[in-house]
């Protein structure tokens, strides 16, 4: 198990490629863009993780998961050794993931030691649990959403802490993050989180 859980990736990802096995050339990137579909306006924190991976000499080829079947999922990632998920509403991304099949492959991927690197909402859906922070996504995308996440590490990430653009929208579902029983981990955008095997560490950049 290789991932890397970010806020915003384009801020951490100078650093992230220091512990990346291979060089970013050697790296074909399956880039899923799906969590911004139903977003309004530019998406252009998309733009901007995409460019970072770029501009570090990664291939990249962009695509959304919405409307294939697993079996055209696995075709896309037949010769990609990195699963990148960009942001935006996390509730839509989980149903996605679950409609498709796509999480039994994620699963089976990271399993199998493929890296993933997540960005906001790509980070959240691999915890325990997405709705801590359900003020600030439109739970109205996903009106059916089954899941509270996929499980694959043993925490909740709280993205953009401390960001000022997410301020009053933490402030307004503070209560529904006053909990026990799940790992919270607040991250900010100069953060990321490391899961190595069983071993867990906090960058700061």
């Amino acid at each position: 198990m290789n991932l890397f859980l970010t806020s915003s990736a384009n801020e951490v990802m100078t650093d992230v490629v220091r512990h990346l096995p291979l060089k970013p050339s050697e790296y074909n990137v399956a880039f899923i863009n799906t969590a911004a579909e139903p977003e309004p306006g530019d998406h252009w924190w998309v733009s901007a993780d995409k460019k970072s991976l770029t501009d570090l000499g990664f291939n990249v080829d962009e695509f959304t998961i919405t409307g294939l079947n697993s079996s055209q999922i696995e075709e896309k990632l037949l010769d990609k050794n990195l699963i990148f998920v960009a942001g935006g509403n996390t509730f839509y991304l989980l149903d996605q993931t679950i409609k498709n099949g796509f999480d039994q492959i994620l699963k089976r991927k990271i399993s199998e030691g493929i890296v993933y690197i997540g960005s906001s909402a790509g980070s959240m859906i691999v915890g325990k649990r997405i709705d801590l922070v359900c003020t600030i996504d439109d739970k109205s995308k996903a009106p059916n959403l089954k899941s509270d996440g996929l499980g694959i590490v043993d925490l909740a990430l709280l993205p953009h802490w401390g960001s000022p653009d997410f301020k009053k929208e933490y402030g307004d579902g503070f209560s529904d993050m006053y909990c026990e029983n799940v790992k919270i981990i607040p991250l900010s955008n100069k953060q990321y989180l490391w899961v190595n095997g069983i071993n867990l560490q906090l960058v700061q950049i």
